[in-house]
């Protein structure tokens, strides 16, 4: 299997933003509304929620999982 440029930059940014306390997608999905919430009050993040951001950043299927989630209640607070 070859992988492509792209790919390869992508695995280089995940590895290098990688840390011992990163989470894992199950804990990042359980953390996800919660930073939705946070994120559409205006709020400060918490050290916990600075580790679900690095996550989001880091793995496509969680980020897109919380876009989805961030639209669907930007639409519904839109709708008040």
């Amino acid at each position: 299997m070859t992988l492509s440029k792209e790919q390869i930059q992508t695995l280089l940014k995940v590895v290098a933003n990688s840390s011992d306390d990163s989470l894992d997608c199950d804990r990042c999905f359980g953390y996800v509304a919660q930073f939705v919430e946070t994120k559409l009050a205006g709020m400060g993040l918490c050290e916990s929620m600075k580790l679900v951001q690095s996550h989001l950043e880091n793995c496509p299927c969680c980020k897109d999982e919380f876009e989805a989630l961030l639209a669907a209640i930007s639409e519904v607070d839109e709708d008040k």
